[in-house]
């Protein structure tokens, strides 16, 4: 058993609440691993990774037998997928997906750039209990703000997702945007049911926060709830309601980070104009209002 569908990404726009809605719909199996990164992983003939950073990026699935054990309990599910945001970044992704199961459906949802790199940069202190100091993070010159930072450039969506749209049929490929499903979670939930071949009036459970952003009261509680080999060995075992519960404690734990000033998002912003546009005229969508009030891509 191979997945019939999967979710590229994108990092830090909806994917960890997405997975959690999937899993709890009775006719669909997810992969027990969140975020396998199975078809971003590959090595060269010194045993080099072809992509990847060590500090950033993660591959707790190799081999293609550990792969397919994923789903050995999938029985009768109508459908079965995975989420790995890193597919929509790694450049070999798309080919290696498209060899091994090509008939999957290929599900991403997109964030406005500049506000999935900022988020994307607070996940990255927060993983490495850094402190975020705004006289630092908030300026154009900042890490994580810089035209070549792995932060920025994952927001340059046409080039990743043409790779897709070149492999697989444009029916086959459903693109949606982090501003939906924040505004009508439902709808956009459904409509990925109804996408995936599953029952689409199901509800899932929106109660529960999933993978909420911010800045943790405390380092610690953060590190002893997010550790990523603690959750990929407990979660699959644990009741949801203790899950639950535990994303609950964690949510408690954060507090919100400060807004972006609107002339440095504009000014961000700004550096993927052309790309906006591009990715625009690819999914057939409108992305103006990532351009700000009275924007054109």
């Amino acid at each position: 058993m191979l997945p019939t569908f999967i979710v590229i990404g994108a990092a830090k726009a909806g994917t960890t609440a997405l997975y959690w809605y999937l899993a709890e719909h009775p006719q669909i199996y997810m992969s027990p691993v969140k975020e396998t990164n199975f078809f971003a992983y590959g090595v060269n003939q010194e045993g080099r990774p072809l992509f990847g950073d060590p500090e950033l990026h993660y591959f707790p699935i190799k081999t293609r037998q550990e792969y397919e054990e994923l789903f050995r309990d999938a029985g009768k599910a109508l459908a079965v997928g995975e989420v790995s945001p890193m597919y929509l970044e790694c450049p070999q992704s798309a080919d290696r997906i498209h060899r091994a199961v090509p008939n999957a459906k290929i599900i991403c949802f997109l964030r406005q750039p500049v506000d999935r790199a900022y988020s994307d940069y607070l996940m990255y202190l927060r993983q490495r209990k850094l402190d975020f100091d705004p006289t630092r993070d908030l300026r154009a010159d900042s890490r994580w703000a810089r035209a070549d930072s792995h932060w920025m450039e994952i927001g340059k969506y046409y080039a990743p997702l043409a790779r897709y749209y070149d492999r697989f049929s444009p029916d086959q490929i459903r693109i949606f945007l982090f501003d939906d499903l924040k505004r009508d979670a439902l709808s956009v939930v459904q409509e990925v049911y109804r996408f995936v071949g599953v029952d689409p009036a199901f509800e899932p459970d929106f109660e529960t926060p999933h993978n909420v952003g911010g800045i943790p009261a405390s380092k610690l509680m953060e590190t002893a709830l997010t550790s990523r080999r603690l959750r990929n060995l407990v979660e699959p075992w644990i009741p949801r309601q203790a899950a639950n519960w535990v994303r609950r404690l964690r949510t408690r734990n954060m507090r919100q980070p400060p807004s972006l000033p609107d002339a440095l998002r504009a000014e961000l912003t700004e550096y993927f104009r052309e790309d906006i546009g591009r990715t625009s005229q690819l999914i057939g969508r409108s992305l103006d209002t990532w351009l700000g009030p009275g924007g054109r891509a």
